[in-house]
């Protein structure tokens, strides 16, 4: 047994015989609290309570396969493990310490889990169907599996909310301007969301602001500090091209100007054309430059897709590219797409604002909107499907999507509420 999860999971839950527990000196053990994970950086388990010898102990439990990867991991070195009153491994090669020098009261207990738990969870990760417990599913209760989609989709969101630290770090803490970068990014859909991102961030929206009302300024800034207007070849793109180069001369921007080269044009349809999607860029930024109270402070689905069905431009209705005519209409942006961009910038900026705020409201608007979406339909909802998963809404298909990508493929087993059902079951 070599996966360090399955020991968190026999700790946790208290999956082996605790009579006669002793310590690798032989000191008697008696847990009176497991403690509560830590999903941080330090010892695996807070707030434990344990008697040893008789002297009971309240610190932090550490988990490790072997003894001697305390060492390995250098926590002889780290004051954060000073408080470590418990050490649980599978295997014992070596006696460890604390950065003091006192020895950590080690408990053994490959010896000690149930059988039966273990041989379930070695027939979950041994097992090469898409999602390992499916034969099992109809045993689990519908608790479980509530459990399952809340536990996934709280990981989703904040998997994707983790970034925009660095983000918010960047811009000083303005949630104005970070609100404008992540939705820049994510108008650059999967194909050109970097270079949107580079876009925004060598174009601040304080910039854009002075010009709110006026759709051929911003259209220039826009187009022009993306690399669009390097060449212009019909009477649109030089009037655009001379009020760039007068505003980038005026706002220093020429230094962080862009090139077309960077954007990508392969292999995508005309409307998803970068040059179609800022010139929607563009007519949003006109009419609602007010992003953070947009997707955050009175974000709800339906002011945030009326926003987001402007129409671009007369010109961009009826080009792809700068002198290239389109043969049908290009209108704003499709459903679809929206739907994209309210769970990845609203949903996403909500859930992050209420963990920077400490303010669980926003986390709730957050799911009222993906709770007002229909659901994905891809191969991995499919999956759930057809085991019997009903995806009303978008709150159920990107649970389940973080499901199958982070718990299910990577054989989390222990730490899914379904799992830990499973293993628990005599």
């Amino acid at each position: 047994m070599k996966n360090e999860d399955f020991i968190h999971y026999t700790w946790q839950y208290q999956q082996f015989d605790k009579n006669n527990l002793k310590t690798t000196t032989g000191h008697p053990i008696t847990v009176l609290k497991t403690g509560f994970r830590n999903s941080n950086s330090g010892p695996d388990f807070e707030n434990a309570r344990v008697n040893i010898g008789g002297i009971e102990w309240v610190g932090k439990v550490e988990i490790h396969i072997k003894s001697s990867d305390w060492n390995r991991h250098q926590h002889q070195h780290d004051k954060a493990y000073d408080n470590v009153v418990l050490h649980v491994v599978w295997e014992y090669d070596m006696e460890v310490f604390r950065a003091d020098n006192t020895p950590i009261p080690t408990l053994v207990i490959k010896d000690l889990v149930y059988a039966n738990t273990l041989q379930k969870y070695e027939n979950l990760i041994k097992n090469a169907a898409e999602i390992p417990c499916k034969h099992h599913l109809t045993e689990v209760s519908d608790l479980s599996k509530i459990g399952m989609l809340e536990k996934a989709l709280a990981h989703r969101l904040q998997q994707k909310s983790s970034g925009l630290k660095t983000l918010l770090t960047a811009v000083n803490g303005d949630f104005e301007e970070l609100t404008y970068r992540v939705f820049a990014r994510n108008m650059g859909f999967k194909l050109n969301s970097e270079a949107f991102l580079r876009l925004a961030e060598s174009l601040p929206l304080k910039i854009l602001q002075k010009h709110n009302g006026n759709l051929s300024q911003i259209e220039a800034l826009l187009l022009g500090q993306a690399g669009f207007l390097e060449n212009p070849q019909d009477e649109y793109s030089e009037k655009l091209a001379i009020e760039y180069n007068y505003l980038a001369q005026k706002y220093s921007l020429t230094a962080q100007k862009m090139q077309r080269l960077e954007w990508r044009f392969l292999r995508t349809r005309l409307g998803n054309f970068p040059t179609v999607r800022i010139s929607q860029f563009a007519a949003i930024l006109n009419q609602n430059l007010g992003l953070f109270s947009l997707f955050l402070e009175d974000a709800n689905k339906e002011s945030i897709e009326k926003a987001l069905q402007v129409l671009p431009s007369a010109y961009w209705q009826k080009h792809y590219d700068i002198a290239k005519a389109s043969e049908t209409k290009l209108n704003g942006i499709g459903k679809t797409s929206i739907e994209n961009l309210l769970i990845n910038t609203s949903v996403q900026l909500l859930a992050f604002y209420a963990d920077v705020t400490d303010n669980h409201s926003y986390f709730e608007k957050a799911i009222g909107i993906l709770e007002n979406i229909k659901p994905e339909k891809n191969f991995i909802t499919k999956i759930w499907k057809d085991l019997g998963f009903k995806r009303a809404s978008a709150f159920d298909s990107q649970a389940l999507i973080e499901q199958y990508n982070f718990f299910c493929a990577a054989k989390k087993c222990t730490q899914c509420p379904i799992g830990v059902e499973i293993l628990k079951k005599v």
